[in-house]
């Protein structure tokens, strides 16, 4: 059997969302706004998902859930939605982050400029702070980076905020955090957060937008007013029921930190050479399902091919960028020297990756490893 350990690019739909879904689609289609009891009973599964969302990040009283496609539509109705209701000022977005936050900064129409990461992969609050001024009307910062696992303090971020800009709107991409990390959005002073179901055994193409109740977004999607006229078309129903499920279904306990501590363990001892990239991976400010792993001489799409040989999936950073660039802008932006980051490979876990998955990946490192470390590009 293949051992897939790219959970951070997607997941495997549980097979509870799956049921779920099916059930929509064969017998709970009906257009949730409109006014019999078989489309009110389907307002009310809506209404069910968000409420199971909230309480799974403790949002504050006021908060609600606005569903859309995914992590790049939600961040982007924030920037786009924020920029456009601010008209000017500034937006600030830390140095690792997505794509899907960090281009629609550049476009947005606000001036825009990069909080810069220290070589753990931690925004650099020093240098954050000497960003912040009452110009700033946005600051983006992700939860957990995607591809070192890093987890962001968002508490300290939002107390610089209240401290040096005041009336800017703090938007966390929770998209690698939702449901692994533990999150209370009203501690962590966020006025948005995004997820996305596919990262979490829910199906692609169905994610939330959390606003708190100081959130004030002009939508990017008009038509007929669904989800608080803030994105219009009709709701993605099968979407939503999969994505509750899946919530619902993801397990608070889990052996994902025992188990990536156990790889990074087993990779040390079998090749010396090997470097984490990002936080020590039992640190507490380390996700407990991403590890990112430099293996010199060996450059990542080399070993990731060989790796694929094996059976063994893995990944090399942002499965949304892997095919631009040879290097990755988060490594670059933690002056990871550069023979380090043409090595780079992420291992990211799930809940169903086991122990035994762990020693067979090492195995299949080590024995590639012994191979190709022997030839070097002049």
């Amino acid at each position: 059997m293949p051992i897939y350990l790219d959970n951070s690019a997607t997941t495997r739909v549980c097979s509870e969302a799956v049921e779920a879904m099916a059930r929509c689609m064969r017998e709970e289609y009906f257009n949730p706004s409109a006014l019999y009891a078989p489309a009110l009973a389907a307002q009310k599964k809506l209404r069910d998902c968000r409420e199971a969302i909230l309480k799974a990040i403790h949002a504050p009283m006021g908060s609600k859930a606005v569903f859309l496609s995914g992590g790049t539509e939600a961040d982007n109705l924030v920037i786009f939605g924020r920029a456009a209701k601010a008209r000017r000022g500034k937006v600030l977005f830390s140095a690792g982050e997505h794509p899907a936050v960090k281009e629609a900064c550049a476009v947005c129409g606000l001036e825009a400029a990069e909080i810069p990461y220290d070589r753990r992969g931690l925004v650099d609050l020093e240098a954050f702070k000497a960003l912040l001024n009452d110009q700033v009307a946005l600051v983006c910062c992700m939860q957990v980076n995607n591809e070192t696992g890093a987890i962001q303090p968002l508490q300290e971020i939002a107390a610089l905020i209240k401290e040096k800009a005041a009336f800017a709107h703090f938007h966390v991409d929770g998209v690698q955090g939702f449901l692994r990390v533990p999150f209370d959005m009203a501690v962590a002073g966020a006025d948005t957060y995004a997820l996305s179901g596919h990262k979490i055994h829910g199906p692609k193409g169905i994610g939330a937008l959390v606003m708190g109740p100081r959130a004030q977004l002009n939508p990017r999607q008009v038509g007929g007013g669904q989800e608080g006229q803030l994105r219009s078309g009709t709701e993605n129903t099968p979407g939503i029921a999969g994505l509750m499920a899946a919530v619902q279904a993801y397990p608070k306990e889990n052996a994902m930190r025992e188990n990536k501590l156990l790889l990074w363990q087993l990779i040390k001892e079998a090749i010396p050479e090997a470097s984490v990239n990002g936080p020590e991976p039992d640190s507490e400010i380390s996700a407990p399902h991403i590890l990112n792993v430099s293996l010199p001489p060996v450059r990542s799409e080399t070993m990731l091919h060989a790796l694929e040989g094996e059976g063994v999936y893995v990944g090399m950073g942002s499965a949304c960028s892997s095919y631009k660039q040879r290097i990755s802008p988060v490594l670059k932006a933690m002056h990871t020297p550069q023979k380090y980051a043409e090595s780079a490979l992420r291992f990211s876990l799930s809940p169903e990756n086991t122990a035994e998955e762990m020693r067979q990946t090492a195995q299949a490192i080590q024995r590639q490893y012994a191979v190709l470390s022997k030839y070097q590009r002049r």
